[in-house]
This record gives structure tokens, sequence and C-alpha cells, in this order.
């Protein structure tokens, strides 16, 4: 049983800890897009100043858009560490107090077997070679060693259980954080987005075409 355990918890470790280095990388790449996006801005503003007015606007108002972004992406990062990173982390701390009781219950096992041969060994010494009470103590060990095994291995038991509930729960947690920390940027985007259109379709070609 224990083997089937530890195989199925080093696999989740590992791809919890996978999970969380590729989601950093993409935090990384949504900081760094802030340097672009102010130069991008720099030159929206710098081209809209050169221009005829309602296009002047058009413009301008891209670069706001670009504010926005650069502003939101700064907010959805700080929300992706708390409400994202954050509970992968704490999750990969409980697999690891699991990871500890279950060598602990290992432990308990190795020494139950340690204890069971002890006993047969006695029992198969003769009378001669027997020391006094070598029986009754090797009893009293394996007695000892079968109560804590059985101990820890029901703690484990109910510690893998907690620990599936706490994942099940801190996943579906971090699934809907990221749906609403995604769903919130792209809304504001989209709102600022629109104005864009606005000043687009405001833009007077004939009249400002003329010299």
């Amino acid at each position: 049983m224990f083997k089937k355990l530890t195989d199925a918890l080093g696999i989740t470790g590992n791809k919890i800890s996978e999970l969380i280095k590729e989601s950093k990388q993409y935090i990384n790449a949504v900081e760094n897009e802030s340097k672009e996006i102010k130069k991008t801005v720099t030159a929206l503003k710098g081209y809209a100043e050169t221009e005829t007015p309602s296009l002047g606007q058009a413009v301008g108002s891209l670069a706001s858009t670009f504010e926005i972004i650069d502003k939101e992406n700064t907010e959805k990062v700080k929300r992706l560490q708390e409400e994202y990173i954050a509970p992968l982390n704490d999750l990969l701390i409980s697999l690891d107090k699991l990871q500890t009781e279950q060598k602990e219950a290992q432990n308990a096992i190795k020494e139950l077997e340690k204890a069971e041969k002890h006993l047969s060994k006695a029992k198969s010494k003769s009378k001669e070679k027997l020391k006094p009470n070598e029986i009754q103590t090797a009893e009293t060990e394996l007695k000892t060693a079968k109560e804590k095994a059985a101990k820890e291995e029901n703690d484990v038991k109910v510690a893998t259980e907690e620990f599936n509930k706490v994942k099940l729960e801190t996943i579906q947690k971090v699934l809907k954080n990221m749906v609403d920390i995604e769903t919130v940027f792209h809304q504001k985007i989209l709102d600022s987005v629109g104005t864009i259109k606005l000043k687009a379709d405001a833009i007077k070609i004939d009249e400002e075409s003329k010299i």
C-alpha cells in the first residue's frame, strides 16, 4: 500500500511543482510587458500630438488603453501571486507534511518486521541458548510494534484523506480565482477598447484630409 501511495504522492508533488514553475513564468512574462507598453504609450502620445484633432484623439485613446493594460497587469500579477501561486505553495507544504507522516509509518512497519523476526529467532533457539525472558521480551516488543504500526498506518490514511480534500478544495479555489482575475482584467480592457472604436468612428476623414 505504502509504495503505491509513495509513488502517487511523488507524482502529485512533481506536477504541482511544475505547475507553480510554469505559472511563475507566465506571471514574469506579464510583468515584463510593462517596459514595452510604456514605450508604446510614449510613441502613441507623440504621434497623436502631431495629427489632426479627431485622429489625435483616437490615437490618444489607444494610448490610454495601453496605460490601462499596464495598470491592470500590475494588479493582475499581484492577485495571481496571492490568489493562485500562494495557495499552490501551501498545498505543497501540506503534501510535504503528509510525506513525512508516510515515512514514519514506513519506519514503523520496518520495526514491526524486525520485531517479528526477533521473536521468530528467539522461538527457534534451544532452551540452553535462550536468555532469561527473551521470548517474553520479544513478544512485548512485537505487541508494541504492532500497535505503533497500526496507529501510524491509520494516521496516514486519515492524513491522506484530509490532504485529498484540501487538494480538491485548493485546486477548485485557484481555478475560480484565475477565472475571476482574468475576467476582471479583460473586462476593463474591453471597456477601454470600446472607447477607441467610438473615437475611431468619429475621425473626420473628409474634413481633416483637406489642406
